[in-house]
C-alpha cells in the first residue's frame, strides 16, 4: 500500500505559505480530538468570564505586544473563551478559523484559515514539513496535559522560533515560563473563601467509606457526590455495587472507554440530587457536573515511570495538582461542599501548591528518532524540555536504520511512506506491505490499543475469538460490530462507520467499550483516507486461513516485539497477558507493556499473535557454517555447524 498524498497536510504546501498573513496564522495545539471541537465552537462565542473580568485587559495588551506569556486559571474561569479574543487581537481581521485532525483532514481551502486548531499529532507532522514558521503563534491549550507528541511540539516550536501562548490549569508555571520565554504569567482563581469545603483524609478504601451510613446521610442531605479512583474496573464495581443496593440513588460511571455521552444527563443537569458519578481521572479536568457538591478522592493513580529508556506503568499517590483539581470542583465554589481524601499517607490538604509538570518524552525515544530523522537533525540539537536517555535513543536510532526507515539520519523514502500512516510505527509498516485482502484486518487491528483495553473485565467473545491472536481477535469484535449494527455513514463529510443505538445492547452483552469502537472507526477511517481506498460497509470475518496470512506478514516484516517461551531475546522475562488469547508457550509477536510489581520490580508483558515455528524458520537468517569438534556424542568427530538467527534470537 503506497500513499500519494499525505491527508493530514495542506493540498498545496506552497500555496499555504504563500497565503499566510503578515502577522502570521494563530495555530491553536490542542491535546484531543475533542478540545479541537470545543475550541473551535468557543471562537465563535462572546461571555462574560471570570478570566475576561479579572485579566481581559492584561490578555489583549500581552497579545499585541508580540511576546510570549501565559495563562494559569481553574476549570471554568474562561481560559479557551479567551483563545478568540486573543486571535482577534494578533490578526485583527476577521477569524477564519479551521480544524484538523484524525477526523477532519486539511483541504484546499486551507490556506484561507489565519486560525488553524489541531491536534499534537498534526501539529508534529506540519512542523516536520516546515509548514509552522516564525511568523506564527502558537498557542497552547491545557498545556499541563503532558504527552510525548506535546513536549515534542514544544521543542519544535522553538526551534522554528515561534511566539508561545500557553493556557493551563492547576501547575506551577516556573518552568513554563522559563522554558516557553513568557515575559507574564496571569492567574485565575475560582475560589471563593466563603465557600471553603471541608475537607478530611481519612485511611479507608471507597467502597469502605461508601457504606449505608454515607449513603444514607447523602441521600437525606440530597447531594451530588463525585468519586475519584484510579482505574475503570473500580469505577465500574462502585458504581454497579451502590446502584444495585441504593435504588432511589441516581448512579453512574465514567471513564476513558465510555463515551461522553452516558454522563450528559449530569453535565446538562438533567438528573437531580442525590446522585453519585464514579469516575477516573478522565473527568476531573474538563468535566463541569452540575449540582456537584460532595467530592471522594481516592488516593491513587498509575502513571508511567521512565526507567531505562522504557515507559514503566507504576502506581503512585496522586501528585499535589490531582488533588487540587479534583477537590476544586466544590473546594471555593460551592456552599456547604465537602472532600474526603481517602489515603493511607500523612497528607494536610491546606498546604498542598501547585507542582511542575510530569514530562513523557524520555519514554519515547522512537518518536523522537523519527522526528528528528525528519527534521535531519540529531535530538542534541533540539531543546528538549526533558533530558533524554541518550542510550534509549542511539538504540532507536539504530533500530530504524535496520529496517531501512532511517539512513544518514534522515528518513529513507520508505521511512517517510511509513511515517505518513496515521498510525504507530509498527503497524505502519505492515500497512506499507500488506496485499490487500489484509488491509481490512491491519487497517482495524492498528487503531485498536489491545484486546483487553477494548474489553471488560466479565466478557462474552464466543464466535469471534481466532486461537492464537488478540489482533484479529479484536479486529472480529469490530467486524461484527460494524456487519450487524453499523452503516457507512458520513462526519464532516468524510465516510467513516457509524452505529445504531442497538450497538449499546450489543456491547453489553458481549463486554465491549462501545467507546472502543468508536475510536476504532475514527481510526480506520482515517486509514483508508489516507491509503486512499474507498471504506468497506462491511468486514469479512477473520479465520484460519486469515490467521495464517496475518501470522506470515507479520513473521516477514516483524515490526513488533518479540518473545518465545517467554522471554525476549536479550532473556528478559515477558508473561503472555491474562486476557490473551496466544498460548503462553512458543513465539508471540504484539506489544511488549512494562508495569510496576507490588514490590515496585518492573515485569514485562505482551498481548500479540502467535507464529508458528514453519513461519519462523521461513525468514530466519543463516550464519556462516564453521567447524568444530564434537566430544559429546557417541562418536567423536568433526561437525559442521551453521547458526540461524532471527529478530535477535539464535
Amino acid at each position: 500500500m503506497r500513499i500519494s498524498r499525505d491527508h493530514f497536510l495542506p493540498p498545496d504546501p506552497t500555496a499555504f505559505l504563500a497565503a499566510e498573513p503578515a502577522t502570521g496564522r494563530v495555530l491553536v495545539i490542542a491535546p484531543t480530538r475533542a478540545a479541537c471541537e470545543t475550541i473551535e465552537l468557543a471562537m465563535g462565542l462572546h461571555i462574560d468570564t471570570l478570566l475576561a473580568r479579572e485579566h481581559g485587559a492584561d490578555i489583549r495588551r500581552l497579545a499585541a505586544s508580540g511576546r510570549g506569556f501565559g495563562i494559569v486559571a481553574g476549570t471554568g474561569t474562561g481560559k479557551t473563551l479567551a483563545i478568540r479574543s486573543i486571535a482577534e487581537t494578533i490578526l485583527a481581521a476577521p477569524l477564519k478559523v479551521g480544524v484538523v485532525n484524525r477526523e477532519r483532514e486539511a483541504t484546499p481551502e486551507t490556506p484561507t484559515w489565519n486560525v488553524v486548531i489541531v491536534t499534537t499529532g498534526i501539529a508534529r507532522r506540519w512542523f516536520e514539513d516546515d509548514l509552522i514558521t516564525a511568523r506564527d503563534t502558537l498557542v497552547v491549550d491545557e498545556i499541563h496535559q503532558t504527552s510525548a507528541e506535546l513536549e515534542l511540539c514544544l521543542a519544535l516550536g522553538k526551534r522554528a522560533r515561534c511566539r508561545f501562548i500557553w493556557l493551563s490549569a492547576t501547575v506551577d508555571p516556573t518552568f513554563y515560563a522559563r522554558y516557553l520565554g513568557s515575559v507574564e504569567v496571569l492567574e485565575t482563581r475560582a475560589f471563593d473563601p466563603a465557600k471553603a469545603a471541608a475537607v478530611r483524609v481519612l485511611p479507608q478504601q471507597p467502597l469502605e467509606f461508601l457504606d449505608d451510613r454515607f449513603i444514607r446521610r447523602a441521600m437525606r442531605e440530597r447531594r451530588g457526590v463525585a468519586v475519584f479512583v484510579p482505574t475503570r474496573a473500580e469505577v465500574e464495581l462502585i458504581a454497579g455495587e451502590l446502584g444495585d443496593r441504593w435504588q432511589a440513588l441516581s448512579t453512574a460511571f465514567y471513564h476513558g472507554g465510555e463515551p461522553i455521552r452516558v454522563i450528559r444527563p449530569f453535565l446538562d443537569g438533567l438528573v437531580k440530587r442525590p446522585f453519585l458519578l464514579a469516575m477516573t481521572a478522565a473527568g476531573q479536568s474538563a468535566l463541569n457536573i452540575r449540582g456537584l457538591d460532595t467530592v471522594v478522592i481516592y488516593d491513587a493513580r498509575y502513571a508511567n515511570v521512565v526507567e531505562r529508556g522504557r515507559n514503566v506503568l507504576t502506581r503512585l499517590y496522586l501528585g499535589a495538582n490531582e488533588l487540587l483539581q479534583m477537590a476544586g470542583r466544590v473546594h471555593g465554589r460551592v456552599e456547604g461542599g465537602e472532600v474526603f481524601i481517602l489515603s493511607d499517607r500523612d497528607l494536610a490538604f491546606d498546604e498542598l501548591r501547585p507542582t511542575g509538570p510530569e514530562f513523557q518524552l524520555a519514554g519515547d525515544a522512537e518518536r523522537v528518532a523519527i522526528t528528528c530523522a525528519a527534521l535531519g537533525v540529531d535530538a542534541a540539537d533540539l531543546e528538549l524540555p526533558v533530558p533524554l536517555d541518550r542510550r534509549a535513543y542511539r538504540e532507536a536510532v539504530r533500530l530504524l536504520s535496520e529496517r531501512g526507515l532511517v539512513e544518514q539520519g534522515r528518513l529513507t523514502r520508505y521511512g517517510r511512506e511509513v511515517e505518513a500512516m496515521p498510525v504507530e510505527r509498527p503497524w505502519g509498516e505492515l500497512l506499507y506491505h500488506a496485499d490487500p485482502e489484509l488491509v481490512p484486518m491491519v487497517a482495524v487491528a492498528a487503531n485498536i490499543e489491545s484486546l483487553h483495553r477494548m474489553t471488560r473485565e466479565e466478557r462474552d467473545l464466543r464466535g469471534l475469538i481466532v486461537s492464537g491472536s488478540d489482533h484479529l481477535t479484536a479486529y472480529n469484535v469490530y467486524a461484527e460490530a460494524v456487519n450487524n449494527h453499523g452503516y457507512l455513514g458520513e462526519v464532516y463529510g468524510l465516510p467513516r462507520h457509524l452505529f445504531h443505538e442497538t450497538i449499546d445492547r450489543w456491547a453489553e452483552g458481549r463486554g465491549v467499550l462501545v467507546k472502543a469502537i468508536e475510536d476504532v472507526a475514527l481510526g480506520t477511517a482515517s486509514v483508508y483516507r489516507q491509503l486512499e481506498l474507498p471504506l468497506p460497509p462491511r468486514l469479512p470475518h477473520a479465520g484460519e486461513k486469515t490467521l495464517a496470512a496475518f501470522a506470515d506478514l507479520v513473521a516477514k516484516i516483524m515490526p513488533f516485539d518479540l518473545v518465545i517461551d517467554e522471554e525476549t531475546a536479550d532473556g528478559r522475562e515477558a508473561r503472555v497477558s491474562r486476557g490473551s488469547v496466544a498460548g503462553s508457550w512458543g513465539a508471540v509477536a504484539g506489544t511488549l507493556r512494562y508495569f510496576a510489581d507490588r514490590f515496585g520490580v518492573p515485569r514485562a508483558s505482551i498481548e500479540g499473535t502467535e507464529l508458528s515455528e514453519r513461519a519462523i524458520r521461513r525468514y530466519v537468517q543463516h550464519g556462516k557454517p564453521s567447524v568444530t569438534f564434537e566430544r559429546q556424542r557417541r562418536r567423536e568427530g568433526l561437525m559442521l555447524v551453521r547458526t540461524v538467527t532471527y529478530r535477535g534470537f539464535v
